[in-house]
């Protein structure tokens, strides 16, 4: 996140024993990220002599300490026993594990590699508590004119599935290339809708969308008989697209997600990794 440091471990190794220790981990960003890099050098000269008392006495924010999990044979001062690392970094190394295996180190691999993380409201589905009801789709479909917003089914992982639902990203590529400005975000919540009135029907935000989480639909006549709109000049159905909005026209948030009986179904901010452990572990 914001204003962490990475290998920093390795470097101190490095740099107080001469020797030229691997990073432990690697680094892959999920959506834009601002990056410093500092040359070896400069951290030798400059930035090593400034820190290298604090980080053997613990006293570093738990930010710059890294992402390695066994820090035993980096902490050790030259010449002494690398057994013997401070207490602190040995409890943070284990506060690191622990909140790894909560979140489930496969798990965060898949949402990561199919580009989930970037979801600020993704679907989540227990498929061991979900008995296919569909009371969700339904509650869907009620407050959007008989049209569900979202399709349950999805990539699954274990006993959980990612549903087609629009996961109201925080890097909303779908905006991109709207000629009516449609597609937006609300002024209210910042939640990704669209304007039926202004949309056209051009499928760009449907074919931007890297989830297909945006699909076009027939417009219906509003009357009795529900007929298939047509357009005059072209001869063709009139289509718009659709997809979840988060009912922000309705109190009470989501309405998928009020309706399941079971808890099975929730909306998640693929920031709020500490949530996200709790309901994958309950």
């Amino acid at each position: 996140g914001k204003g962490d440091v990475y290998g920093l471990p390795e470097l101190m190794h490095n740099v107080a024993n001469h020797e030229q220790t691997p990073l432990r981990s690697t680094l892959r960003a999920a959506g834009y990220t601002d990056i410093v890099r500092v040359p070896t050098r400069t951290f030798e000269e400059v930035i090593y002599p400034s820190i290298k008392d604090l980080w053997y006495e613990g006293k570093l924010p738990r930010k710059f300490l890294g992402e390695t999990l066994d820090r035993r044979n980096l902490d050790a001062k030259p010449g002494g026993d690398r057994r013997k690392a401070p207490r602190h970094d040995r409890l943070i190394a284990r506060d690191r594990r622990r909140q790894a295996n909560k979140s489930g180190p496969d798990m965060m691999e898949f949402l990561v590699e199919n580009r989930f993380i970037n979801g600020t409201a993704t679907m989540l589905i227990d498929l061991d508590r979900c008995t296919r009801c569909d009371d969700c789709v339904r509650a869907c479909a009620s407050g959007h004119d008989n049209n569900p917003r979202f399709v349950r089914h999805g990539k699954i992982h274990g006993h959980f599935m990612v549903a087609n639902a629009c996961m109201h990203c925080e890097d909303p590529v779908c905006m991109i290339g709207c000629p009516t400005g449609a597609i937006h975000r609300s002024p209210g919540g910042g939640e990704i809708v669209i304007n039926d009135l202004t949309c056209i029907g051009c499928s760009t935000c449907a074919n931007s969308c890297p989830y297909d989480n945006i699909r076009m639909v027939n417009v219906r006549d509003a009357g009795a008989s529900e007929a298939v709109l047509v357009d005059p000049a072209r001869g063709h159905a009139i289509s718009k697209a659709t997809k979840c909005d988060l009912c922000v026209d309705h109190h009470g948030g989501p309405a998928c997600e009020r309706a399941c009986p079971h808890d099975a179904l929730k909306r998640v901010d693929m920031d709020e990794l500490e949530s996200l452990s709790k309901w994958l572990n309950r």
